[in-house]
């Protein structure tokens, strides 16, 4: 038996994910049942990818907790019913597991990792795989107190040792600085690529540059946490030529408070300026299949730790990415080959652009090449292809795997 759990999402978030890795751990064990456990309203929404019923795949659910957060009693409220909730669910699951049976945890509340590692002691013959996020940052990048506490409950779970206990980083790059400062060691830890792909992944569009205007757009939530401010200084370096109307700078996305200042006419943003109004997940994909280039923002230290689903976002619908020079974007450009723009700054990123415009035919044939390698870089991003770099890593770590069909 295999149970996965996802103990920290209550509704629609990470929806696809925690239905890749339910397919990919079936792809593994092909004849073993998993049970997925998460919150109620979640868990439906995970059903309901499965159209068509998988007698091996069942499904159970934990109640939503439903408390305002208004005041600081609530608050202080609501994570003493979140650590008593995962407790409850830990324990039931390793209860009814016998030897050879694995627990997946895809995602728990961060004092609860603690807490997972000390449950998990008593059972030692149970395999246990824990997913771990992008807030694993927070060991080396806090900026606030409440990542500071988060980055100590991941330093305390890294420290506590458990047999048949094992970490799945969701970027290679996580996995590798994890290993060199020392935090896991090889004999406990794997990583994997989990983009947010629906099952489609084929594009018909035309490989070419427009002859008339460029929309170069800043995909995923905008705020200064992303250094999108940045894209309004980059505007007023372009103002002539998005006056001109040969450019269009947009943000596809919701806009975060932060950013409310910097508001711009220059930059177009599909809410009329809204902040916290998300676009419908059509429009969304919408407006980035229109882009010609995706551009980032991140600095040097920024997301190396997490998956972007913006990143993948960009990367499903084969947009070449303009960014600046960062440790993850420089990882995977070494890796995938030449997907986008490594920049230095703003003023090379406005060179670029203004090169992008003037020099249309050469950049044409760049703009070709950055695609096929996307194109190359989805096609290791499928369902089969993770199930069976996961069960051969997982072997490597001396985890038995079945042969799959």
């Amino acid at each position: 038996m295999i149970y996965i759990i996802e103990a920290f999402v209550e509704d629609y978030l990470h929806v696809l994910a925690n239905v890749n890795i339910i397919k990919i751990f079936r792809n593994i064990y092909t004849d073993k049942p998993i049970v997925f456990t998460s919150p109620k309203k979640h868990n439906e929404q995970v059903k309901e990818c499965f159209k068509s019923a998988d007698p091996l795949i069942s499904f159970e659910s934990v109640p939503n907790l439903n408390v305002a957060t208004t005041n600081i009693f609530n608050r202080v409220y609501l994570i003493l019913l979140r650590i008593q909730r995962d407790i409850s669910l830990l324990n039931k699951v390793f209860k009814k597991c016998k030897p050879g049976d694995i627990v997946v945890v895809t995602h728990i509340y961060f004092p609860c990792l603690v807490l997972l590692k000390l449950i998990k002691k008593k059972y030692p013959l149970v395999t246990t795989l824990s997913v771990i996020h992008g807030d694993v940052e927070y060991v080396y990048y806090p900026k606030t107190k409440q990542q500071k506490i988060v980055g100590f409950f991941h330093k305390l779970m890294f420290k506590i040792k458990a047999k048949q206990f094992y970490y799945i980083f969701l970027t290679p790059i996580s996995k590798q600085i994890l290993l060199e400062t020392k935090k896991t060691t090889h004999a406990e830890t794997l990583a994997i690529e989990l983009p947010p792909f629906p099952n489609d992944h084929s594009f018909k569009d035309s490989l070419t540059l427009p002859r008339d205007v460029l929309k170069i757009g800043h995909v995923g939530s905008a705020g200064v946490r992303k250094n999108v401010h940045l894209f309004y200084e980059l505007a007023v370096k372009l103002k002539v030529e998005i006056e001109g109307g040969t450019l269009q700078l947009s943000n596809v996305g919701v806009l975060e408070t932060s950013i409310e200042p910097f508001l711009s006419p220059l930059i177009i943003d599909f809410v009329n300026q809204t902040i916290d109004k998300p676009l419908s997940r059509e429009k969304y994909n919408e407006k980035i299949s229109d882009l010609h280039y995706a551009i980032f923002f991140y600095g040097k230290d920024d997301f190396i730790l997490r998956s972007s689903a913006a990143f993948f976002d960009a990367i499903f619908y084969e947009k070449p990415l303009i960014v600046l020079k960062n440790t993850f974007f420089e990882d995977v450009f070494k890796r995938e080959g030449e997907i986008g723009y490594l920049c230095e700054n703003l003023e090379e990123m406005a060179i670029l652009i203004n090169q992008l415009l003037t020099q249309q035919r050469y950049h044409e044939e760049k703009y070709v090449l950055m695609v096929e390698n996307i194109r190359k870089y989805k096609s290791k991003l499928t369902i089969d292809i993770i199930s069976s770099d996961l069960k051969n890593g997982m072997e490597s770590l001396g985890i038995i795997c079945p042969a799959t069909s």
